[in-house]
């Protein structure tokens, strides 16, 4: 047990670095929406989602209602159906405690940097993935009570640039895992489909191309396993050497 929380500790690290500066920033600009120092330690540690606490920050400066928000981050967060329904398969006979705990933590980081050690059905691979995610939030909460304590000092913060450390650790993380034919298209397809709807609302651009690509991935990993049926069913038949019937 002490070496997978081990291994799940290192597998999220560098993810944590890159998502330290976004979590502040998230911390900073809640200061700056109104909210107290422990409103923004509170929320970020009970939400623990940047996207959604970031969309929902400037709809709350913007007054939107509490309906507009909720329906908001709803449709940001749809994405997080595709991660779940890929874990279901291989978490499914552990107690609904532990799947319900898994599911809190699961973010686009904890899902990136533990589905291939859970893919590999090992014994105890929830301390694996539960060791991630709690790295995880603590780093989150914790870069969240910095940026609004000190943040709120750098009123354009949001503008330095500082959330693109979190893309470039994501994307580190992701592209090596991208090997197979039906990955590779699905990464293609979803990223060509989310570049021509970038300018849809609510990001539902995210949403729609990540349902695309997961399309265009299950048909080719049809397509492949018809392909392989059809060559075995071709395969020509082998033939035997004739045997001598003389004695």
């Amino acid at each position: 047990m002490n070496t997978l929380i081990k291994a799940g500790f290192k597998s999220i690290f560098p993810l944590c670095i890159g998502a330290f500066p976004f979590s502040f920033i998230v911390g900073a600009i809640s200061i700056n929406a109104g909210m107290t120092l422990g409103q923004s330690t509170f929320w970020s540690l009970t939400v623990f989602a940047g996207s959604s606490q970031m969309v929902a920050l400037g709809l709350i400066q913007s007054s939107a209602s509490i309906l507009v928000i909720m329906l908001t981050t709803f449709i940001i967060n749809l994405r997080h159906l595709l991660y779940s329904a890929s874990l279901s398969e291989h978490i499914k006979d552990y107690p609904i405690h532990i799947r319900a705990l898994m599911a809190y933590g699961l973010t686009d980081e904890v899902y990136a940097a533990t589905i291939g050690e859970v893919k590999q059905e090992k014994a105890g691979r929830h301390w694996f993935y539960l060791a991630a995610m709690m790295g995880f939030w603590m780093n989150w909460v914790f870069a969240n009570f910095l940026g609004a304590l000190v943040g709120s000092s750098f009123p354009e913060i949001a503008h330095y640039g500082l959330d693109f450390a979190m893309v470039a650790a994501f994307i580190a993380i992701v592209i090596p895992q991208v090997k197979s034919r039906e990955c590779i298209v699905a990464a293609i397809v979803a990223s060509v489909t989310g570049i021509l709807l970038s300018g849809l609302p609510y990001s539902l651009g995210l949403v729609v191309a990540a349902i695309t690509g997961v399309y265009a991935g299950y048909r080719m990993d049809i397509s492949s396993e018809n392909m392989a049926i059809q060559a075995q069913v071709t395969k020509p038949v082998e033939v035997l050497p004739a045997v001598n019937s003389e004695v």
